[in-house]
């Protein structure tokens, strides 16, 4: 998911959102100002709408604390977190990989929830103190419709299927039962593919049955939560397909190597010899200094390239993401995706350079079914 809007960094954690929370931040803000606070729905005033502004505001708030506390979780049971994006169905903590026993998934998953119930608890004391005050109007309003949604929130999350949190429970209460992580996703994804067409079906009667518009949105949930799962189903399937292959039986055997000096036009002809999605670059002393992508390369006019050199695209080995020739290939895989890259260099025992794994060569594999498939 796309950050359109940096919010900045939290806990070492690149925090953003994309441009649709813009959307359900506008739908909450109305429902609240123009149905939930006013004493007349539909007669919103001034103070109403400010009111759901904030409202709104604390909502998208606790949607983060939500994802933060998986992120910490996760960093806690030693696994790296890339960024937290905030968008029109939630939130998404990205994983550089996956835990690495079923006691810490499920800790990731369940502190999720468990965080939504408390702020829940949280809004509802507050609430309970302002009315034993005397206190009645907007704010008790306000805080009454936030532990609602939060409790909500809580409960939805927690439904038995991938992606949602309930989903990651289940996976890890399969895997500590089978001993198979992998198994265990594909079911939990498929059971996130069950939970997606109830969803879709129940938002459609709830369309049909009232002609409000505001019915379709169980369905597009379901839809999201169909393609996520589909697509986890189709990663772990992939994985599976790959679970007895090392780095070194899918990497392309030395790659292609380049002076440091040379132009763009001389990597593309490179790339196009020998079919290859990479070339490393070597400095003077001949050793490797950097690397140039297909993708790089595509990012410069055909009629520059002949006057650009290959190292003002060039990548520096250092954020390049790095293998070992005997580490299994799934490990690899679940990094590649979780960073957002689609290469690796790999590195013999004296750490020199000996191959690239890319995504090509990955497909490359399933396709011909080298490794275990399990369907």
């Amino acid at each position: 998911m796309k950050q359109d809007i940096r919010l900045g960094t939290f806990f070492g954690i690149e925090v953003g959102l994309n441009w649709s929370v813009l959307v359900i931040l506008a739908l909450f803000a109305w429902e609240l100002a123009d149905a939930v606070l006013p004493a007349r729905p539909g007669h919103a005033s001034t103070a109403d709408w400010i009111a759901g502004v904030i409202g709104a505001v604390v909502l998208l708030a606790s949607v983060l604390a939500h994802e933060v506390s998986h992120a910490l979780v996760a960093k806690h049971n030693d696994v790296r977190v890339r960024s937290i994006t905030l968008f029109v169905f939630g939130g998404m903590a990205q994983l550089e990989g996956e835990a690495h026993t079923p006691g810490a998934d499920f800790r990731i998953a369940a502190v999720g929830p468990a965080t939504s119930i408390g702020l829940a608890l949280l809004f509802a004391a507050c609430e309970a103190v302002l009315v034993a005050a005397g206190w009645h109007g907007l704010p008790v309003a306000v805080l009454s419709w936030l532990w609602q949604i939060n409790l909500l929130l809580a409960i939805f999350n927690l439904i038995p299927g991938a992606p949602l949190d309930g989903g990651r429970i289940l996976r890890a209460a399969l895997w500590k039962r089978g001993g198979d992580r992998l198994r265990a996703s594909v079911a939990a994804a498929r059971a996130g593919r069950g939970v997606a067409i109830v969803l879709i079906a129940f938002g459609m009667l709830v369309f049909v049955g009232t002609g409000s518009i505001l019915g379709l949105w169980p369905a597009l949930i379901g839809l999201f939560v169909y393609s996520a799962a589909r697509a986890e189903e189709r990663f772990e399937l992939m994985l599976q397909a790959v679970s007895t292959l090392s780095v070194g039986q899918v990497m392309t055997v030395h790659p292609p190597t380049l002076p440091l000096h040379s132009s763009v036009a001389d990597v593309a002809t490179c790339m196009w010899r020998f079919r290859c999605e990479a070339v490393v670059l070597a400095g003077d002393d001949g050793q490797p200094a950097a690397l140039v992508t297909a993708r790089a390369v595509d990012t410069v006019p055909a009629e520059a390239r002949t006057s650009r050199t290959a190292a003002d695209i060039a990548f520096p080995l250092d954020h390049v993401l790095h293998a070992r020739v005997d580490e299994p290939l799934t490990g690899l895989v679940e990094r590649m995706a979780g960073s957002g890259q689609y290469l690796a260099l790999v590195l013999d025992e004296e750490d020199q350079l000996t191959g690239i794994v890319t995504s090509s060569d990955i497909d490359r594999a399933v396709a011909l079914g080298v490794g275990k498939r399990i369907s």
